[in-house]
């Protein structure tokens, strides 16, 4: 698992504060959902715009973070370079999110600052990702998909720049948006969840052995779909549903080859996000706000609160527990989780983002799933 030579240095204070900073905004995200539904469907409105940076750059940007910190030595197989850089980045981050929020909501003065705390922040953890791929002794398609999820944690925040550039400058375009929300949406968490969960489902399965070829094949049709719809190709569309093929296929043979027969809270979060992610494939070239609505809410926040579900819990275990193992008696990793929080936060959270597109009062029903989920958190850090 994930208990290496590697990743013991690493301060469980690191990851969790990511997770617990994301959680913090998805808490705020899910308000603003509940309060504004009708700012995302309006173009550039400011609740939306916030809520947005709140949910994806907050919450999904904030727990991927964390994750990459304890996945990267995995992965890899090195060390990190230097673990102790996590803590400017956090701390850049989160308060570069927050001004970018409240900016975007009351006081556009902050955006600037908010936006450029932010892009710090990522360019130091890219530049200390890169440092530490440096370090691998070898290379394998895992790896690939978070070296092309780096690129694009550097590349989302450099098109929002450039549009709000262009806003102040006069060269203002419509499509360079399409650009950012798809280096955002389908660059920074396609690949990463797509990508990791290859890593992940196997992991929680206790899957061995399966080939890597398909990952790589998906990570082809992904970026080719994404520079094909950035420049306004339908043939990135084909290949975005290529790509999500392939990904069901992997995922199949994951669980037909896994030694775990029982299907845990995490892998059952995953196969329900994979459902989302495929009506807001479907429902793209129709309507994309009810797209981006399933992709993000179902997707993202199904896949992203699931994994926590086991992640969290092991990093506590193994930074608490493990060197107390065999020595006195510790709680099992499935006494970690209060799974009965998490189905009901799941099931709160896939309901709302269902039928958010048709119900606006819906943003109360996903609203509420925040509220089970940071309580199971909350308590796996409390045993």
């Amino acid at each position: 698992m994930w208990v290496t030579a590697h990743n013991r240095v690493i301060p469980l204070s690191i990851p969790a504060g990511f997770v617990f900073l994301g959680e913090g905004f998805f808490l705020v995200a899910g308000f603003l959902l509940a309060l504004h539904p009708e700012a995302l469907s309006l173009p550039r409105h400011p609740w939306g715009l916030a809520l947005a940076h709140l949910f994806l750059l907050g919450f999904g940007v904030g727990v991927l973070l964390g994750a990459m910190h304890q996945l990267l030595p995995v992965v890899l197989e090195a060390p990190l370079y230097r673990p102790e850089w996590g803590y400017p980045v956090m701390a850049l981050w989160g308060l570069g999110t927050a001004l970018l929020a409240w900016g975007f909501a009351q006081a556009p003065s902050l955006v600037p600052a908010g936006g450029a705390l932010v892009l710090l922040a990522l360019f130091l953890f890219a530049y200390h990702a890169y440092l530490t791929f440096r370090q691998a002794p070898r290379w394998n398609r895992v790896a690939t998909a978070l070296a092309w999820v780096v690129f694009y944690l550097i590349l989302t925040p450099l098109l929002g720049l450039l549009q709000a550039l262009s806003q102040r400058y006069g060269f203002y375009d419509p499509e360079r948006l399409a650009w950012h929300l798809l280096a955002g949406l389908g660059g920074v968490f396609l690949l990463s969840i797509l990508g990791v969960g290859y890593k992940l489902v196997s992991m929680f399965t206790l899957t061995h052995g399966v080939d890597e070829r398909i990952l790589g094949h998906f990570l082809w049709a992904a970026n080719l779909g994404l520079l094909g719809l950035a420049m306004g190709e339908r043939l990135g569309y084909l290949l975005l549903l290529l790509a999500y093929a392939l990904a069901l296929y992997d995922t199949w043979r994951i669980l037909r080859n896994r030694m775990k027969k029982a299907l845990d809270i995490g892998v059952r979060h995953y196969l329900l996000g994979l459902f989302f992610l495929g009506l807001a494939l479907l429902a793209l070239p129709f309507d994309p706000v009810w797209a981006a609505l399933w992709f993000a809410l179902g997707f993202v926040g199904l896949v992203v609160t699931g994994m926590l579900y086991k992640i969290l819990p092991f990093l506590v275990w193994t930074h608490r527990y493990a060197p107390k193992a065999g020595k006195e008696k510790v709680p099992m990793l499935k006494e970690m989780l209060p799974e009965k929080a998490g189905y009901l936060a799941g099931g709160l959270l896939a309901l709302g983002a269902l039928l958010l597109p048709l119900l606006p009062w819906a943003g109360w029903v996903y609203f509420m799933g925040v509220f089970p989920h940071a309580y199971a958190l909350v308590e796996v850090m409390r045993r």
